[in-house]
């Protein structure tokens, strides 16, 4: 049995396959900032991580811009969810009040409305396909 003809149509079906079960891109527009500076924080989450706010990855991004974009790249396709807010006195938390209701804007995926506490992942999942997606989400 020769190795090279047994392990040449493995490798080939390998390759083959890669691309198509592929990972994808999600590409995230923020819309309604106070003003063009401090950070957004970014957390990205599946369905398992939502309410423990447990992330599968995040990102810190220096505003300079009226619409900063966030791309997570390599994502495999499925359910996700996203937290983020804009950190204007740079202390790396989102300001609240006495009663616990944010001073810093924040915003989810879907836009998902706000009511006694952060969304359900129901409301602001969404599902990344594998050629990618964008979000937008405006700030509150």
């Amino acid at each position: 049995m020769n190795i090279n003809r047994t392990l040449g149509p493995i490798l080939a079906t390998i390759l083959w396959i890669s691309p198509v079960a592929g990972a994808a891109d999600l590409t995230l527009q923020v819309q309604g900032l106070d003003a063009p500076s401090g950070t957004l924080h970014v957390a990205l989450f599946d369905e398992a991580g939502w309410s423990d706010n447990a992330a599968i990855d995040s990102a810190i991004v220096e505003i300079d811009d009226d619409a900063p974009e966030i791309v997570f790249e390599g994502l495999a396709p499925g359910p996700y969810g996203v937290k983020l807010f804009q950190d204007l006195d740079g202390d790396g938390m989102l300001g609240r009040g006495p009663m616990g209701i944010p001073r810093e804007p924040y915003g989810f995926s879907n836009d998902a409305p706000v009511r006694f506490g952060p969304p359900s992942f129901a409301r602001a999942g969404f599902d990344l396909p594998v050629e990618g997606a964008t979000q937008t989400i405006t700030l509150r």
